[in-house]
């Protein structure tokens, strides 16, 4: 069985789980290829018996990249496919709709995995609710997931096999419906817009190398940025100057009311065994969002060396 994963990673913890999947394929099959999906071959797919695609859930489904990704892929023929997925509060309705993309294209989806991971967007205070994962547990799980999904693929013949699962897991069903209604262009008017001060920046290109859809260039005049965007706020991460930042004082204030309902899905996920607490919920600070724990950090490097 020749096995290849397609994988999606800004932080590296998407990246880490698809390592330990592919770990668990190499132990059945001997060989596992993996490639970034900036780098897929569409055209070699078919060299392929069995493809992983695994990506974080932003905005409660696939980034749009990963959804224009499967867009464009070929027919596939019946061609089995697995789905990984890394997310911090709430998977949403990643599995259905990247499985429901997949089966247009003719694959058979055979299997799921997903595993918690810290959140990342500069708005939102860390540490959040899912730090500390994904861990050792889960990665021992995504090895798992790897033996599991090729002994699976050797015994499924056709597409109604009873062996192929429903596609899940899912969040609540007022989580399903804002996937729905969170569209690429919701986004775009809903989220603060990004800027970049000619001032501070030191033209490192990082922002442009990391940007997943090539939507930034220091050197255009005017500097070009979020065109075109998947809001996913790498650049405004992890730019060393801080010079990528937007007002985020209105989403900031909105942080509390969502974490309350983040609390409410953990705590149902976790009364059914499908997440562990590995920070007290209590201590959570609004007050301090990444974006404020990254400023202070670059004050205090600048009063050192000064």
């Amino acid at each position: 069985m020749k096995t290849l994963m397609i994988c999606f990673s800004q932080t590296g913890n998407t990246r880490k789980i698809g390592d330990y999947i592919r770990d668990g394929i190499t132990e059945e099959t001997g060989q596992c290829d993996m490639t970034d999906l900036k780098d897929s071959d569409i055209a070699s797919l078919s060299d392929y018996d069995l493809v992983g695609i695994g990506a974080p859930v932003f905005y409660y489904k696939e980034p749009f990249n990963v959804g224009d990704f499967l867009e464009s892929l070929p027919e596939l023929k019946g061609q089995h496919w697995f789905v990984f997925c890394t997310h911090g509060n709430i998977i949403g309705n990643f599995f259905p709709s990247v499985t429901e993309k997949l089966r247009k294209k003719g694959a058979v989806v055979i299997g799921f995995h997903n595993s918690y991971a810290n959140i990342t967007v500069p708005f939102y205070p860390r540490p959040s609710y899912t730090s500390g994962h994904p861990d050792e547990h889960d990665f021992e799980q995504a090895k798992a997931f790897g033996r599991k999904i090729v002994k699976r693929s050797r015994r499924i013949t056709g597409p109604d096999s009873d062996l192929i699962p429903a596609p899940g897991p899912v969040s609540s069903e007022e989580w399903l419906q804002d996937a729905h209604d969170i569209t690429r262009e919701y986004v775009g008017r809903f989220m603060p817009k990004l800027s970049l001060d000619t001032e501070t920046c030191n033209k490192c290109h990082i922002c442009e190398e990391i940007c997943p859809v090539q939507g930034i260039s220091v050197e255009a005049d005017p500097p070009r940025i979020q065109e075109p965007c998947i809001y996913c706020w790498r650049c405004v991460n992890i730019c060393p100057t801080l010079s990528i930042g937007a007002d985020w004082d209105m989403i900031v204030s909105m942080a509390p009311e969502y974490y309350a309902r983040y609390r409410k899905e953990l705590d149902k996920v976790s009364a059914r065994g499908e997440f562990r607490w590995l920070t007290d919920p209590e201590t959570i600070d609004f007050s301090e969002p990444l974006y404020k724990q990254r400023e202070r950090k670059l004050k205090n490097r600048k009063n050192k060396c000064s």
